[in-house]
């Protein structure tokens, strides 16, 4: 047989020999379609693949896998001639880059086309219809390659692509987990917003027991028969179930990227999921760090977790420090959530509840760790002022309640719908606690009021809620921690100071009468300051404009000081204030001599005789005070004495806006000392 090939070679090679060009160039290229079809057919087998080393695994994978006896080229290259060529061509590139040793910097990367795993004779359309039970959840093809999934386009590959513990094309749970559970945590609030995105995370979307046959849930540790007759939610029992974030360090972008235009794009959500998704086959791991879906072994070591039983126990104070809550109620986040604090930032103190639980506690305290002392304040001002504005928002429902009642049916659900949101609203507050976000608390506030005002313009009723124009904000970056301030009056020398009247009513800036050049808050207003808006002709005609501050001396002059009813002379005589302390645009403090422009002139001397009487009386009183035993300290009458001797001498008056008054006083508490 040898001799016969030898032959008809050396015949062959004779007949080359000859001067005929066209009929040995046929010949030589007819050689190389033999050849190019033999070595075609050869690279194409799946055992060519291991004359390179690093394939050994991807090799190895293949032969254990359920497509061991589909060839390397039915998937690995498109459809068709012109899929075939561009294989090949790839195949060439690879066998460059392996003996160049380029292939040690990166490793292998296969893109497969939906087309090839659809290709007639695989896995066509119509085969992928229906429901599967896959690791004992219930999957569906036709959901996921048939429509978008949270905006975005998926392919074979997206869910078939990875090489794990030998399997090849094995589906692992990794995308899986990126793309039901990434967002759906609470501590996420925004990701999935949309319903149909907001449902991926719901447990029965994967986990629907009456699809799964009875066999496979036999496969389960425990019967869950009972648990989906009685339609338990599931998180009942299994809570925090999901571990990590899949968040996208962008760090992670620079295992492949370099160029500063395309590293600009970080942000493009829906544009870096198309080119890397829809576009090529990139593996979500390559971008997404892992999110991990599983069911905590509880030990004798580990801590239970609440949330087991009570489930959402702290929604309603999660939604006033985010700002974002139900009824699409909307309102800034708190600054300490905006600064990256989170609950336990403030919840520093442990306590016991029940006897066992240990719960954490903020006190005033809590502030003082970072913003220094005297911080402690604003913890009880908001506590105060809280309480206030809420029994006043729950006084308002109940009213409007009662006005909505007797309405006609249509009428009445019209009104209820008003009500409902402030109802809500007063909930959300009583429940959350309005201190994790006192700003979107008088928001809330604010918001209640009008819905109750628009339920008693429904009823027809002949009156509003006073009040409603509630303050969402102090005029001042100051409210951002001093909500509250305009429910407090303090004292300025000897006057009364109402930050209601003066930062709501006035829309007075808090530098006016504060600085935080050299301390924080420092209060730099001046006498003169306050002088030149109140001390006017304008203002001081009016005797109540004067008691806006001198309350004490405004109380002597008209004679109800400590609820007495003994109003002094001069006021019966409808005598105002800028009779006796006006002297054109200057408001002073009038001599004894004043009293003769209106009166004779013995009266010149009577104010320093009144005052050298109340003098002598104080004088009796101090002295009892100062003797007095330690079972009279203690008692509210010693405490009430000492307040009456400083508000006589409040403003340098010393009894002149109501002689017989003061007089009446010292007498009695004196008599009440001895």
């Amino acid at each position: 047989m040898s001799t016969r090939i030898h032959a008809a070679l050396l015949k062959a090679a004779r007949w080359m020999a000859r001067p005929n060009l066209v009929v040995r160039v046929s010949l030589g290229f007819l050689i190389f379609l033999i050849f190019l079809g033999g070595s075609i057919q050869y690279t194409s087998r799946p055992g060519f693949c291991t004359t390179c080393h690093y394939m050994e695994p991807f090799y190895q994978s293949w032969v254990e896998s359920s497509h061991s006896e589909v060839t390397c080229t039915a998937c690995h290259f498109p459809p068709g001639l012109m899929g075939t060529v561009h294989g090949k061509l790839a195949g060439i590139e690879q066998v460059v880059s392996y003996m160049m040793s380029s292939y040690t910097r990166r490793k292998p990367w296969a893109e497969i086309d939906d087309a090839s795993c659809l290709q007639s004779g695989c896995h066509e359309t119509r085969t992928l219809r229906g429901k599967v039970i896959f690791k004992n959840v219930v999957f569906d093809h036709e959901g996921h390659l048939g429509e978008l999934r949270r905006g975005k386009e998926l392919r074979c590959t997206s869910c078939h692509s990875q090489v794990v513990q030998g399997e090849h094309i094995l589906v692992t749970e990794t995308a899986c987990f990126l793309c039901h559970l990434k967002g759906s945590d609470e501590s996420l609030p925004g990701e999935l917003a949309a319903p149909e995105d907001a449902a991926l995370g719901n447990c029965e979307t994967c986990h629907d027991w009456e699809s799964i046959p009875p066999e496979h849930l036999a496969d389960f540790r425990f019967d869950h028969s009972m648990m989906v007759e009685q339609d338990l939610d599931c998180t009942k029992c299994h809570s925090q179930t999901v571990v990590g974030d899949g968040f996208v360090p962008l760090d992670n972008c620079y295992s492949c990227h370099f160029e500063a235009d395309r590293l600009e794009k970080y942000d493009d959500s829906e544009l870096l999921h198309r080119v890397h998704i829809s576009e090529n086959k990139i593996e979500c791991t390559q971008c997404h760090l892992r999110i991990q879906h599983k069911i905590e072994r509880i030990t004798a070591e580990s801590k239970l977790e609440c949330e087991t039983c009570h489930t959402s126990a702290h929604a309603e104070q999660l939604a006033l420090f985010t700002g974002k809550a139900a009824h699409g109620l909307e309102g800034d986040p708190n600054p300490m959530l905006e600064a990256g604090l989170n609950c336990s930032s403030c919840h520093l103190f442990h306590d016991q509840l029940l006897g066992e639980a240990e719960v954490r506690r903020a006190n005033p305290q809590s502030c003082e760790g970072c913003h220094g002392e005297g911080y402690d304040n604003l913890l009880r001002l908001w506590s105060e002022t809280a309480s206030t504005k809420l029994a006043n928002l729950s006084r308002e429902i109940g009213r409007v309640e009662r006005s909505i009642a007797p309405l006609a049916p249509a009428k009445k659900a019209e009104a209820e719908a008003q009500v409902q949101e402030a109802r809500y609203a007063a909930h959300l507050l009583e429940v959350g606690k309005s201190v994790h976000n006192m700003q979107f608390a008088d928001q809330l506030i604010g918001r209640s009021f009008q819905k109750l005002n628009a339920a008693l313009d429904i009823a027809g009723a002949d009156y509003q809620i006073a009040g409603a124009d509630v303050s969402t904000a102090v005029p001042s970056e100051c409210a951002n921690c001093h909500t509250g301030i305009e429910a407090i009056k303090t004292t300025f020398g000897d006057l009364t100071f109402s930050h209601q009247k003066h930062v709501v009513d006035r829309e007075l800036t808090c530098k006016t009468c504060h600085s935080n050049t050299r301390q924080h808050g420092e209060l730099t207003l001046t006498r003169q300051q306050c002088n030149t808006c109140h001390h006017n002709p304008e203002r001081v005609a009016d005797l109540d404009n004067c008691a806006t501050c001198h309350e004490t001396q405004a109380a002597f002059y008209a004679g109800t000081y400590l609820g007495r009813s003994s109003p002094d002379v001069m006021f019966d005589a409808e005598v105002e204030c800028g009779d006796c302390h006006g002297s054109g645009k200057a408001i002073k403090r009038p001599a004894p001599s004043a009293c003769v422009d209106c009166h004779d002139e013995e009266y010149e001397e009577m104010p320093s005789e009144w005052k050298a009487d109340v003098a002598t009386l104080m004088t009796d009183v101090r002295a009892l005070l100062d003797a007095a035993p330690e079972n009279v300290r203690s008692r509210p009458e010693f405490g009430q004495t000492q307040r009456l001797l400083q508000d006589i001498r409040k403003g340098g008056a010393n009894g002149i806006h109501n002689y017989d008054l003061t007089l009446e006083l010292l007498g009695e508490f004196r008599n009440a000392l001895k």
